[in-house]
């Protein structure tokens, strides 16, 4: 999941500065990530959460409210890099 919001993150960044090519690039990266969650097989039957989220990154990409989605999308995806990475 750290990787998928890293990938995620990039979108926005990428989406912000206009650099709308590389922000394609990154969402075709975040969604492989989707696609091998989706599929792993210790996820079966439990999977809704991630097709929600799978969704909702399909519709931000059509968004033009970049900022205010990566400020969503960094909020659902801080516990899981914080886990990886804890401040203290």
């Amino acid at each position: 999941m750290a990787n998928l919001g890293s990938e995620v993150n990039r979108i926005f960044i990428l989406k912000e500065k206009g650099l709308l090519k590389e922000a394609d690039g990154a969402y075709y990266r975040a969604m492989g990530i989707v696609e091998k969650i989706l599929s792993h097989p210790d996820l079966e039957g439990r999977t809704g959460e991630i097709k929600i989220l799978k969704d909702y990154l399909e519709q931000s990409m059509i968004s033009d409210r970049a900022r205010f989605l990566k400020k969503e999308w960094e909020g659902y995806f801080s516990p899981y890099a914080n886990r990886l990475f804890p401040a203290n």
